[in-house]
């Protein structure tokens, strides 16, 4: 069992990192392009509101909600993809690694420097989006609800392209990460667009089957309920979080076996 003094410099080495990888993060060109873009896309959505028929808020809710939620995990994408890569490239990792610092630390502390990045990133989306809601005088609570849940699905994002990006190369990582968010996206769909179509009974299983596995991302989501105005169901906020929770923890153990296993040379 490690003592309390093993354990006080594990969580020293991961704050370090975390630090380290929070401020490289935020001097990337990626991340204020993002950032930027996203923030442009939001304040656009309040002119397509003038234009849209029907309810402004709703128009500009929507759409604001949905430019948080895609921008927020094109940065976890673009900027997790390289992190291990970057590290490797430029001979920094090895620096580390000499030192008493296990490569499941250095893991763990990359991976929360970047969740810090995200969480500056998502507060900053959710910030100009509340004065844009507010400047219509549609603003509600709910849209911090909202973007606590897209956290939770940046928390499984990052991981994913932590994975990715511990066992292959940047180009490889982002196309990985990037199929995994839309299957994310669009697995809800497969019992009612294709079972329907199947005619037997073990194609409908092998169907419902492949469902179960896939990953689903709409678990976390609840844009559609605030822009609609529909209270989530009873116990969605457990069933997301303990979603979240076992997803990142499967991926960060499957992260550290390959990372220890990967040749650095």
């Amino acid at each position: 069992m490690a003592s309390r003094g093993d354990r006080s410099t594990v969580v020293h080495q991961i704050t370090a990192l975390a630090s380290n990888t929070f401020k490289e993060a935020t001097r990337s060109r990626v991340f204020y392009i993002l950032l930027a873009f996203a923030v442009a896309l939001l304040l656009f959505s309040s002119a397509m509101g003038f234009m849209a028929v029907g309810s402004i808020r709703r128009v500009v809710l929507d759409m604001g909600l949905s430019t948080v939620s895609y921008f927020s995990a094109m940065t976890a994408i673009f900027v997790g993809v390289g992190l291990i890569y970057r590290e490797i490239e430029h001979k920094t990792i090895y620096n580390i690694l000499s030192k008493p610092v296990s490569r499941t630390v250095f893991l763990a502390g990359r991976y929360a420097g970047l969740m810090a990045v995200l969480l500056v990133n998502l507060a900053a989306m959710t910030a100009v989006l509340s004065l844009v809601l507010a400047f219509f005088g549609g603003f509600t609570p709910r849209v911090f609800a909202a973007a606590g849940y897209i956290y939770l699905e940046l928390l499984i994002l990052t991981a994913v392209a932590l994975f990715f990006s511990s066992v292959t190369s940047p180009v490889v990582s982002a196309l990985c990460t990037a199929a995994f968010y839309i299957i994310g996206h669009t697995s809800s769909a497969l019992p009612d667009l294709l079972v329907p179509y199947l005619t037997s009974t073990w194609e409908r299983r092998l169907a419902v089957g492949i469902y179960h596995i896939l990953p689903d991302l709409n678990l976390l989501s609840i844009n559609n309920l605030v822009s609609n105005n529909i209270p989530t169901a009873h116990g969605f906020a457990i069933r997301a979080v303990l979603y979240t929770v076992l997803t990142v923890a499967i991926l960060m153990l499957a992260s550290a076996l390959c990372f220890k296993r990967r040749d650095l040379v």
